[in-house]
């Protein structure tokens, strides 16, 4: 864990260095002035326009015969919160806003301090939780990530089953229901109304897709 004095707020940014990524930091530097702010990324990946402090880490090898970033986000945020000391930690991506300066404040006005909060769009199926962010206590995270096993690559799982599924079962020993334990860990908040979520992949995808359809609008009949 950093050294540094606490700070009573941090945003930890986890993941490959995007073009968005020095933009998004910036705009956080603007909102919440006092917050510590870390990029956790990757040995091989540029961050000399990267204007906060920055911790990088091997990157993992690939998982078979079933493959997926579940292991790059267990290290980068288990990294990234040892060099933290912050009471309230927003942990998120290095491709994504959070537009809502008063993000923490939601938390801190809202959120039962033994939960994370998270933003929710819908269900798909038991232990999915969305992955975009968390925000939490920081001894709240670190119970979360700090112990995380990691993926074999034995069988297909989303990442958002699997970070959930291993912290209820095989972390806090709940094998409840789901239904009945969810909001037992998790508290959950809109994803464009409290958290103000811009991710790069969504806008690139429908940027793609308006263009697709002016394309073949354009095309004459045959």
């Amino acid at each position: 864990m950093s050294n540094n004095a606490l700070h009573e707020i941090g945003i930890l940014l986890q993941g490959k260095i995007s073009e968005w990524t020095s933009d998004i930091i910036r705009e956080y530097q603007v909102n919440f002035p006092r917050a510590q702010i870390l990029v956790s990324t990757w040995q091989n990946e540029n961050v000399d326009d990267v204007p906060c402090q920055v911790v990088k880490s091997k990157l993992p090898s690939r998982t078979f015969p079933y493959s997926n970033t579940v292991n790059h986000q267990i290290i980068g945020t288990k990294t990234g919160l040892e060099n933290m000391n912050c009471d309230v930690i927003l942990k998120c991506r290095t491709d994504q806003f959070i537009h809502n300066h008063n993000i923490f404040k939601i938390f801190t006005e809202s959120c039962p301090k033994n939960k994370i909060m998270v933003p929710g769009i819908a269900e798909i199926e038991d232990y999915w939780v969305d992955d975009f962010c968390q925000i939490g206590k920081q001894e709240i995270l670190h119970d979360y990530w700090d112990n995380l096993p990691y993926y074999d690559g034995s069988y297909p799982i989303a990442n958002e089953v699997y970070l959930t599924k291993n912290f209820i079962l095989k972390i806090k020993h709940d094998d409840r229901p789901w239904k009945d334990i969810v909001e037992n860990y998790f508290y959950i908040k809109d994803y464009d109304k409290d958290f103000q979520i811009e991710f790069e992949k969504r806008v690139l995808e429908i940027f793609y897709q308006k263009q697709w359809n002016k394309s073949n609008y354009m095309k004459p009949n045959k």
